[in-house]
């Protein structure tokens, strides 16, 4: 059986690459999906230019907050509508590129021990030009527990998503990688090393405009909070964990 994939595009103001977002899910080879997008209150052309592909594709549906959840608590609204066997999300500046939904699917259908696959991405400027390519490699799966290894394209089960639950809304700025540590310390992950993902960075992308020192803080929590689960920590993992500890308290200024 065909599995349904359940993407969310939670957005607030992307009409600048939204349309790009949008033209990389239904250019997708794999077709049986659902696109959840999840408006935080945008003041922008944003509820205009999803409403033109709402009317175009039967697959694409549109929610518009009453209030500003911020994003956790806007991912969490988006997974509880999808309806999907196989879950993911994007962004509105992001592109998935034409074989991602297929390519991570089929890591799922073969192997049923895995609860999560991600894979390797590149990174763009704002025009599209290309700066960096962001490996996802089987050797480094112990890192997460100082480093996000899964970062920004990744699909996973309903059921490691029912083991796992929500994002932390108490976590804002670092509840992608908190999730995934939680992630694998659920269910078994595999790494797909073909970059099957366009990651913007630009100057008003979220990631760019972080508070250090909230940052930090937050992220202190996450690895604090996280790091008994993963057991007694080997050599390598001890040299991850402690170097990300280490820096997340230089942003306090600690």
């Amino acid at each position: 059986m065909i599995k349904l994939i359940s993407i969310v595009l939670p957005v607030y103001n992307g009409e600048e690459f939204l349309e790009e977002s949008l033209d990389s899910i239904l250019n997708q080879t794999y077709q049986n999906w659902e696109l959840l997008v999840l408006d935080d209150c945008s003041t922008d052309r944003t509820p205009e230019i999803v409403k033109q592909y709402v009317e175009r594709d039967s697959r694409v549906f549109y929610y518009r907050n009453e209030k500003n959840l911020r994003l956790p608590r806007n991912l969490n609204k988006g997974f509880s509508l999808a309806k999907g066997q196989y879950l993911t999300w994007t962004s509105d500046d992001n592109k998935f590129r034409p074989q991602a939904l297929e390519k991570m699917a089929q890591v799922l259908d073969l192997d049923r021990t895995k609860g999560l696959v991600y894979a390797s991405y590149q990174i763009i400027d704002e025009k599209g030009n290309d700066i960096q390519v962001i490996h996802a490699d089987e050797r480094g799966k112990d890192h997460i527990v100082g480093s996000n290894v899964v970062g920004a394209c990744f699909m996973y089960t309903r059921e490691a998503y029912e083991k796992v639950g929500e994002y932390d809304a108490d976590l804002m700025l670092v509840e992608d990688f908190d999730y995934w540590q939680r992630m694998f310390l659920a269910v078994d992950a595999m790494a797909l090393p073909e970059i099957l993902y366009d990651y913007r960075w630009h100057s008003s992308s979220l990631t760019s405009t972080k508070r250090e020192e909230q940052f930090g803080k937050l992220q202190e929590k996450m690895l604090l909070k996280n790091v008994p689960g993963f057991g007694r920590l080997n050599i390598e993992q001890q040299y991850y964990y402690y170097s990300l500890l280490y820096r997340s308290r230089e942003k306090q200024g600690g």
